[in-house]
């Protein structure tokens, strides 16, 4: 579906007409594209998925300015405001992404047009977290910044825009949780999950499924390209961890592990430091091999305590430590020493 959102004055006199096409409508999908088409193939998947139906509860809009009747300019935001039961109206997670503007018709005002319909559409809708990723303080880095995103560290490219200051803490509030499978609208509550700061002592990586170094990952390409694998067939088991509130918190995946030639499992988990005691109940739920090996890499305990939550449910999972790699990585400037946990049977 189609709304329009109203006309803009470009710098050359040309109007730019401002709306947003809401999928799945497949009548767009050859207007769009086209605009888009250096994007991967994981990117190209859910494109076509979104535009031909649904995507689970995931909101796929795609902001556009056309002159003529032909798109010239382009914003996507995927997200959800109304997709879990226990979300409330008004509790948008989304990303800002797919940025694009046809060269001919670059500085000329389209984009700034755009994004300003954009924000004021997705508050109306309810969106109270917007994330994104670009160059640090470059042009669209400061274009971003003048509509209220901020960069999350002060130090690179990966932004959010949040409706107020007490959004984090009330989106990440205390409750129950349940276990559940991973959805196409766990992608931007995911990826917001991957911005926050790191704690003390936090385990490193975040995620090797999801390609999580530590805060600001981001987690667009990778989970993307896991919903395509899912898609096809491929033997992944991928589940989350949701708050009461409707917040993804955690997620724990296993796959093959690439590292032993598909001879043996992967598994990959990650808790929000307030939900730490949902850690075992992911794995527990997992659909464990009977025989292969599953491994899991995880840097050495670093908290206070000597351990931490990844240690402790690794442990009642039935995994042991098998092997240090030494000097694995790096973490500001410094290596990173990692453990090999292994679980047989």
């Amino acid at each position: 579906m189609y709304r329009y959102l109203g006309m803009a004055p470009l710098k050359t006199g040309e109007q730019l007409q401002l709306g947003v096409v809401e999928c799945p409508d497949p009548s767009w999908e050859a207007q769009i594209v086209p605009l888009l088409g250096h994007k991967g193939q994981h990117t190209k998947h859910h494109f076509g998925a979104a535009f031909a139906g649904p995507l689970d509860a995931l909101e796929t809009r795609f902001y556009v300015g056309t002159v003529g009747g032909v798109a010239v300019s382009n914003a996507m935001v995927v997200g959800t405001h109304r997709g879990a039961a226990a979300r409330a109206p008004g509790d948008g997670v989304g990303i800002l992404g797919h940025v694009y503007t046809r060269p001919e018709h670059r500085r000329k005002g389209a984009f700034q047009s755009l994004m300003a319909a954009q924000m004021e559409d997705s508050r109306r809708l309810g969106y109270r977290a917007l994330t994104l990723g670009t160059g640090f303080e470059t042009p669209p880095y400061r274009i971003y910044h003048g509509f209220g995103f901020r960069s999350i560290d002060g130090a690179g490219g990966k932004m959010w825009w949040l409706s107020e200051p007490a959004f984090l803490e009330d989106w990440f509030g205390p409750g129950e949780t349940r276990v559940r499978p991973l959805r196409w609208d766990d992608w931007a509550p995911l990826n917001l999950l991957s911005f926050l700061p790191a704690t003390p002592g936090e385990p490193r990586p975040r995620s090797w499924a999801f390609r999580v170094r530590g805060q600001g990952g981001g987690m667009e390409a990778a989970f993307q390209q896991a919903q395509r694998d899912l898609s096809r067939g491929s033997p992944i088991a991928a589940l989350v961890l949701e708050s009461e509130r409707g917040a993804s918190v955690g997620w724990a995946v296993l796959q093959p592990d690439d590292l032993t030639f598909g001879d043996g499992w992967l598994v990959d988990l990650y808790v929000h430091p307030r939900f730490e005691a949902g850690a075992a109940r992911l794995l527990a739920a997992l659909p464990w091999p009977a025989a292969a090996p599953v491994r899991a890499y995880t840097s050495a305990p670093r908290a206070p305590s000597g351990d931490d939550y990844r240690t402790r449910a690794l442990s009642a999972a039935g995994f042991r430590v098998t092997a240090p790699l030494p000097d694995w990585f790096a973490e500001d400037g410094a290596p990173l020493d990692l453990q090999v946990w292994t679980r047989r049977g």
